[in-house]
């Protein structure tokens, strides 16, 4: 076990043009704490062994974003962040380290958009939101018990387009952390652990996915009384090809059936004054490839694809390419195949949340 306290200055970065419209300062300080629990010596995985024996934990922070200097009349709010968070070593050489980290949770933010209150405020359009942060972590163990650490963040908070206005916050932060161990650790953290069997072969994944979407391009069409925008659906039916060439990688090939709620006849006519010539369809199909990284029953998947079919008209928010990143636990297996449980997140541009996606699936 182990317990951290960290603290890190973060700076808002103006990804949207719109800061000069809001903010005067761009900084905010950051203090958290974390309690979590390293897999090294008592885990005798070899995945753990593989990853390098990671450090899990469950961390709570808080950031003052509310103290940057806003224009009169806008507010942006502080951050309160739950999440779970992991790191591990690329690099270690004696009681020195670096390595990669990683932040998922949820945020509640004290202050959003409100289209009469706060509507220069378009980076969140909600109180909860979802926090991801990722960077590098130097350290140095000074102490058997002891190890502190220089850190640099990519820090990102969004709804993922469960509600409108959604640009998002964007912020690079530095920082230091200090952290206790209660048992003292070893320096030489690698041990030899016979590999486990995997299956070498082309397995098939088969997979529906649920998620909903707030469309700002109805916010943009209705205005104010708009807001709070509808929440849509968003269903998939999917089926993926994919090679297990080594236990922690594989790659696949997949192909989607989307339906996808939507009002863009009503919006193309608000907006645009006329509809699509080509029409509109809830339905659309894609392609999509796929990269798997395992770790025991986990599996963490990055997807780019393509839509084949679409006809969502003239302002659609759909670009004609899509990725995905998400994870999968598989539950133990039945006569016919592995089931499997998943949460990706879908985003169109390489910047701009589309849907979050709760899935379910079974591997033959």
């Amino acid at each position: 076990m182990n317990v951290s306290v960290h603290s890190r200055y973060q700076y808002m970065l103006d990804w949207h043009g719109i800061h000069n419209d809001m903010l005067y300062t761009y900084g905010s300080i950051l203090t958290g704490v974390q309690v979590g629990f390293d897999t090294h010596p008592s885990d005798s995985s070899w995945w753990s062994n593989a990853y390098n024996y990671p450090s899990l934990s469950l961390g709570f922070s808080y950031d003052n974003a509310d103290f940057m200097k806003t224009k009169p009349g806008t507010n942006m709010g502080d951050f309160y962040n739950l999440y779970l968070a992991t790191e591990f070593d690329f690099f270690r050489a004696g009681i020195f380290s670096v390595g990669p980290v990683l932040e998922l949770g949820m945020s509640y933010t004290t202050d959003k958009y409100s289209p009469r209150r706060n509507d220069v405020n378009k980076f969140i359009g909600s109180n909860i939101v979802a926090n991801l942060a990722a960077g590098v972590e130097a350290s140095v163990r000074f102490h058997p018990h002891w190890e502190m650490a220089l850190t640099g963040y990519f820090v990102h908070h969004s709804t993922g387009m469960t509600s409108v206005p959604n640009l998002g916050t964007n912020q690079a932060a530095a920082g230091a952390k200090l952290k206790y161990y209660l048992a003292a650790q070893e320096t030489d953290r690698k041990i030899r652990l016979e590999k486990p069997e995997y299956s070498k072969d082309l397995k098939w994944n088969v997979y529906t996915a649920f998620g909903g979407h707030s469309c700002d391009w109805e916010l943009n069409a209705k205005g104010p009384e708009a807001y709070p925008v509808k929440f849509r659906l968003r269903a998939i039916l999917g089926v993926e090809a994919s090679w297990r060439y080594h236990r922690m990688l594989s790659t696949g090939l997949g192909i989607e059936g989307n339906y996808a709620d939507n009002a863009y006849r009503e919006m193309d006519l608000l907006l645009r004054g006329q509809e699509d010539l080509e029409g509109y369809s809830p339905f659309y199909t894609s392609v999509h490839l796929i990269q798997n990284l395992h770790y025991a029953d986990f599996s963490v998947n990055f997807a780019l694809g393509m839509y084949t079919f679409k006809k969502t008209g003239l302002v659609e928010d759909m670009s004609k390419c899509f990725q995905r990143v998400g994870m999968r636990y598989h539950l133990p297996s039945f006569k016919t195949g592995q089931a499997f449980l998943g949460f990706g997140m879908r985003t169109h541009y390489f910047d701009r949340s589309y849907c979050l996606e709760y899935s379910a699936g079974i591997t033959f």
